[in-house]
């Protein structure tokens, strides 16, 4: 069974996104995700996002990146487990460190049946280009 609509996944092609998906565990691994230029020194990385079950009545409040990411500045990133660190995930033998970004006050509380994959992608991106954020 798919974690996302039909809709989600050609908008994750119009974005021109890789992607991968362990229906068991509901991960969703967008892979080779470019960071913002000069924000970290890594250029890309891998994203999980875990797919809710009742997606997408429910949204996300957590993502996972792999490799961990690091700072140029050397400052470190707020609410981001390191590797070894309490939540983190393992996919394809990597592990994924936990990046606890909550989304859920207005006005970027999830709208059921209205927010999608587009809502998840936007998140993500304003987390990774804003890392000490509180949001």
């Amino acid at each position: 069974m798919p974690l996302l609509l039909d809709t989600d996944y050609a908008e994750i092609l119009e974005c021109g996104l890789d992607y991968v998906e362990d229906e068991a565990q509901r991960f969703l691994v967008l892979r080779n995700f470019l960071l913002p230029e000069g924000l970290y020194h890594e250029k890309i990385c891998d994203v999980l996002v875990i797919i809710p079950q009742n997606y997408n009545q429910g949204g996300i409040d957590m993502f996972w990146t792999f490799p961990h990411l690091t700072r140029n500045d050397g400052k470190p990133i707020p609410a981001m487990n390191r590797p070894g660190g309490g939540d983190n995930r393992t996919f394809d033998g990597k592990e994924f460190c936990r990046w606890s970004r909550h989304w859920n006050h207005a006005p970027v509380i999830w709208k059921p049946g209205k927010d999608n994959v587009v809502t998840i992608l936007g998140r993500i991106v304003w987390a990774l280009g804003n890392p000490d954020a509180k949001k």
